[in-house]
C-alpha cells in the first residue's frame, strides 16, 4: 500500500490484534510482524469487532512486548486473546 508522497505503509500493517481483558478496562492492541507496538484501539466496538471477525485466533507470539505494553496487572480473571490478521 502506498499514500500519495508514493511511500509504503506496509511496514505498519497490524498483523496481530490483542484483547486485554485486565481489571482496569478491557483493551485492543495492535502489533506489526515484526512484532512492534503499533497502536492501542478505542474500544468503539466496529473496528475491533470487524478486527476479531477477519482474524483468525491464535497464541500470541513470544516476542511481543507485552510486559512494556501492558501496565496494569492482569489479576487473577484476566484474559488475553490474540488474533492474527491478514
Amino acid at each position: 500500500m502506498k499514500n500519495s508522497n508514493n511511500i509504503s505503509l506496509r511496514p505498519y500493517t497490524a498483523k496481530y490484534l490483542v484483547l486485554l481483558h485486565t481489571q482496569a478496562h478491557p483493551r485492543a492492541l495492535l502489533f506489526n510482524g515484526q512484532h512492534d507496538f503499533l497502536a492501542e484501539l478505542d474500544d468503539d466496538g466496529f473496528v475491533v469487532d470487524d478486527l476479531v471477525r477477519a482474524g483468525t485466533p491464535c497464541r500470541p507470539p513470544r516476542d511481543l512486548p507485552l510486559p512494556e505494553v501492558v501496565r496494569d496487572p492482569m489479576g487473577p480473571n484476566g484474559q488475553l486473546e490474540c488474533y492474527a490478521l491478514g
